[in-house]
């Protein structure tokens, strides 16, 4: 029987922020969690990234018992990818955010920040509305605007939640 090397930190911490370090479930999200291997390790006797995956320990066991299928896990791989090429963990953060917000409230919010939600709003996921009134210090204004979810934003993150698919095409289509 081969020993099992440890996997290398480095490798560990990609996985572990890729995931935000809670499990890559989106219906789950626990911050109980381990790391998974998609492939089982008996069976590629490696540690790579792309094969790496973390979970809670109770989503791992519905993995290796086959209620949660290897299709389905790479799936969840994938839609991990994509968020962390597309979207700040800020941006994230944000939307999240927002979603829980009652309809038609929003979240103060400065407009010199927008650069930090700029695919949120180039992508329309989001809404930033100036008030009129306000302080200015320096020419900048400091009282805070709004910021809210449009329809798009609700859908993209009900998606997420659910656990769909998702591609850079589709956020566009939405």
């Amino acid at each position: 029987m081969t020993l099992r090397p440890a996997i290398p930190r480095d490798l560990k911490r990609r996985v572990l922020v890729e995931a935000g370090h809670r499990c890559a479930i989106p219906t789950c999200r626990s911050t109980q969690i381990e790391i998974a291997h998609i492939i089982p390790w008996e069976k590629v006797k490696k540690h790579e990234y792309e094969n790496l995956i973390v979970l809670c320990p109770n989503c791992h066991t519905r993995f290796h018992n086959d209620e949660i299928d290897i299709k389905s896990i790479r799936q969840y791989k994938a839609q991990l990818r994509f968020l962390i090429e597309t979207y700040s963990k800020f941006e994230l953060d944000v939307i999240d955010t927002l979603y829980t917000v009652p309809a038609g409230h929003g979240i103060p919010f400065v407009k010199f920040m927008n650069i930090l939600i700029k695919r949120l709003l180039d992508e329309k996921l989001v809404d930033f509305r100036e008030i009129s009134a306000g302080l200015s210090i320096g020419g900048v204004k400091s009282t805070p605007d709004l910021l809210l979810i449009t329809d798009k934003g609700i859908r993209f993150v009900e998606d997420l939640r659910a656990g769909r698919a998702m591609s850079y095409e589709e956020i566009g289509e939405k």
